[in-house]
C-alpha cells in the first residue's frame, strides 16, 4: 500500500501551459507565422534551461536528448515558411527541413523511450515509499533534530563516489561538506528550487548523510513527513530511510549499482510522480 499521499501537483507542465498560452496570444496578436517563430524562440531558450542545465547539474546524459529535442523542434518551428492564416498557401518543406524533421522525430522517439524507462525522473517519491514501507503509526512525535541511522565503512571518496552516482540516476542531490557529504532526495516537479535556486537552503530538506568517519545521520522535512498519509513512528521511518541509503551503498561498493535501480522500480510509481 501506498503511505504517500497521492500528487497531484502540475508543476511539470508548467512550462508547457506558458508556452502555449504564449504561443495563442502571440497568434491572435501578431499572426500565425511570428507565434511560431517566438514559440520556436521559447523551445531553444528551454533547451538550454531544462536540458543542457539538467545535464550540467545532474551529470545525466539522458538530458542531452531532451536538449537536442528541444533545439531541433525549436529551429523547425522557426524554419517553417507558414502563410498568415490557415487557408493560405501549404508551407514548402525544404531539404534543409526535410534533414531537421529525421533529426527532430529521432530525438522525439529515443526521448520518449528513455522517458519510459525512467531515466530522466526524479525518483525522491520512490525513495520516500521504500523508507516507509515497513514502518507504522507511532507515538513518536516529528522533530526537526538529525537522527543516527547506522554505520558504514568507507573511504571518503567512496562516498562522494556514491553521491555523485545518486545523483546520476537521478536519486538526489549531494552537497559536499569539510566532513561529510549530504544527499537530498528530489521529487519529480519539486526538482525546480534545487537546480535554479542560488539560495536553495538544503540543511531544511529531507538529507541523509554519511560522514567520512562512517556516522550516518537523517533528517526529514516537516513537509516531506506531512506528506505520508498517517502519523508513522519518527524514530523507526528515519532508521529505516538511513538503512535504505546504506543497501544503496553496499550495492554501489560491490559493484551491483543495477540493484539500486531495481529497488527503485519494485515502486510502481508514474512517470510524473
Amino acid at each position: 500500500m501506498r503511505k504517500l499521499k497521492p500528487d497531484g501537483g502540475i508543476q511539470g507542465l508548467v512550462p508547457a501551459i506558458i508556452s502555449l498560452l504564449i504561443f495563442f496570444l502571440s497568434a491572435i496578436s501578431l499572426g500565425l507565422p511570428d507565434a511560431f517563430n517566438i514559440l520556436g524562440g521559447i523551445m531553444i531558450l528551454y533547451s538550454f534551461t531544462f536540458g543542457f542545465w539538467s545535464f550540467f547539474k545532474s551529470n545525466n546524459y539522458y538530458f542531452l536528448i531532451s536538449a537536442f529535442y528541444l533545439l531541433t523542434f525549436g529551429f523547425i518551428l522557426i524554419a517553417l515558411d507558414l502563410p498568415d492564416d490557415f487557408n493560405g498557401p501549404k508551407p514548402v518543406f525544404t531539404e534543409e527541413l526535410k534533414v531537421g524533421l529525421v533529426f527532430f522525430y529521432l530525438f522525439m522517439f529515443w526521448m520518449m523511450y528513455v522517458g519510459y524507462q525512467k531515466k530522466m525522473k526524479y525518483r525522491g517519491r520512490e525513495v520516500m515509499e521504500l523508507a516507509a514501507w515497513d514502518v507504522e503509526e507511532g507515538p513518536e512525535s516529528y522533530t526537526e533534530r538529525p537522527r543516527p541511522a547506522g554505520v558504514v565503512d568507507y573511504s571518503k571518496y567512496d562516498l562522494i563516489d556514491f553521491a555523485n552516482h545518486l545523483k546520476k540516476i537521478m536519486v538526489g542531490m549531494p552537497y559536499l561538506e569539510e566532513n561529510r557529504v549530504l544527499i537530498v532526495p528530489i521529487k519529480q516537479g519539486q526538482e525546480w528550487d534545487a537546480l535554479y535556486n542560488p539560495n536553495f537552503n538544503y540543511l531544511e530538506k529531507t538529507w541523509i548523510a554519511f560522514d567520512f568517519d562512517g556516522q550516518v545521520s537523517v533528517h526529514f522535512s516537516r513537509k516531506d513527513y506531512l506528506d505520508y498519509k498517517d502519523d508513522l513512528a519518527f524514530d523507526h521511518l528515519c532508521e529505516s530511510m538511513g538503512q535504505l541509503f546504506i543497501t544503496f551503498a553496499d550495492f554501489y561498493m560491490h559493484g551491483n549499482k543495477v540493484r539500486i535501480t531495481d529497488r527503485l522500480n519494485s515502486v510502481k510509481v508514474g512517470l510524473f510522480s
